[in-house]
């Protein structure tokens, strides 16, 4: 059972998922040149982010999480200021090869962002209509 993981400029690293969850995101972050403390998740080609980040400790199979014979994104998790997550592509020049990643990864990014703007453009909406009915 295994995992291809793309990251860099169109590197692509087999990952076994017989193993903890524990020792598969050290090893991936070894294999993959990263800092230990960075913080580091998984995106599915459905978009599905794997949410690797709460399981980092975990002791469960990596195969509980991911699906096997799959292609995965790395991506680097960034805390902001306000406690919020930023999702950075650590596959270089993703916006060509996968276009549909940079708007998932923008809204993934920004998910009240996009909130705000759907509840604002709802109270907007309505004042409008109520503003036309009197």
């Amino acid at each position: 059972m295994f995992v291809t993981i793309l990251f860099g400029d169109g590197k692509m690293e087999m990952f076994n998922l017989n193993c903890k969850l524990i020792n598969f995101i050290h090893h991936l972050k070894e294999r993959c040149c990263l800092d230990f403390k960075d913080c580091v998740d998984l995106i599915d080609s459905s978009g599905k982010v794997m949410n690797l980040e709460a399981r980092q400790h975990s002791v469960a199979l990596a195969s509980s999480v991911l699906v096997q014979r799959q292609y995965y994104v790395l991506l680097r998790v960034c805390r902001d200021d306000a406690g919020g997550r930023k999702y950075v592509s650590l596959l270089n020049n993703y916006s060509q090869s996968h276009p549909e990643l940079t708007e998932l990864l923008r809204k993934l990014s920004n998910p009240l962002k996009d909130s705000d703007r759907k509840t604002r453009r709802g109270q907007m909406q309505r004042s409008k209509n109520i503003s036309a009915k009197r």
